[in-house]
Formats: structure tokens, C-alpha cells, sequence
């Protein structure tokens, strides 16, 4: 199994987008695919993100170090993407161990603000 490349992760990332997207559009009085579609959205913003680590020469293996990454002055991510990132990975940690729920209009903004603020930024 070889190692992803920047341009495979942002393909993931653009899936993982289009996935949430998807559940948004099809179900979106469905509460458990509202809590996917956000964990998606999580997803695809790490994916992008570790995209652009990859392409700075940071490879990262696992959240804890994705998260050091991120926040290294060094690496150059602006404070509104870790902001962002923040609020998406506490949105599906509590989709996925809190069973907070979501309705669409909450899907529709997280990926109009935080995923288009880590969009922008990644170039996914």
C-alpha cells in the first residue's frame, strides 16, 4: 500500500465533500444522515488539510499530530482554518459520542462557512 499523495487527499477530501453535500440534499430530514454529513464535512477537512501539510513537507500520521501540525506557526495555517477545523472536529466528535443532532440548515452552514474557509485555504 503506498502512501497518499497531496493530490489523493484532496481528492478524498472533494468526495467526503460531495458525500455530505449528498446526504444534505437527499436526506435531509434524516437525523442520524445529518450526523454523518457533519462527520463527513469533518472529514473532508481533514483530508484537505493534511493535503496541505503533505505539501509543505509535514507528513502527519494521526490526529494528535495533525493537531500539532496545524497549530505550528511554522506550517503557516491561518487562525480562521484551525478555528474552523476546531468547530467541525467538535461537531462530529459530538455527532459520533454525544448523538448531538443536526438539522439541515446546520449542515448547510458548516459546510458554507467552515469547510468553504478550509476550502478556500487548501485549494479543494
Amino acid at each position: 500500500m503506498s502512501v497518499p499523495t497531496a493530490q489523493d487527499r484532496l481528492l478524498q477530501a472533494r468526495a467526503n465533500r460531495d458525500h455530505a453535500d449528498w446526504l444534505l440534499t437527499e436526506r435531509p430530514n434524516d437525523l442520524t444522515a445529518m450526523q454523518w454529513a457533519v462527520t463527513a464535512c469533518f472529514y473532508s477537512a481533514l483530508h484537505g488539510l493534511t493535503a496541505y501539510l503533505t505539501s509543505q513537507g509535514v507528513t502527519v500520521k494521526n490526529h494528535a499530530a495533525r493537531a500539532r501540525a496545524l497549530t505550528d506557526p511554522a506550517n503557516g495555517v491561518p487562525s480562521a482554518v484551525l478555528v474552523a477545523y476546531r468547530k467541525l472536529e467538535e461537531s462530529s466528535r459530538g455527532a459520533r459520542y454525544e448523538l448531538w443532532t443536526f438539522t439541515a440548515q446546520d449542515v448547510r452552514d458548516l459546510l458554507d462557512r467552515e469547510l468553504a474557509t478550509i476550502a478556500t485555504f487548501t485549494g479543494m
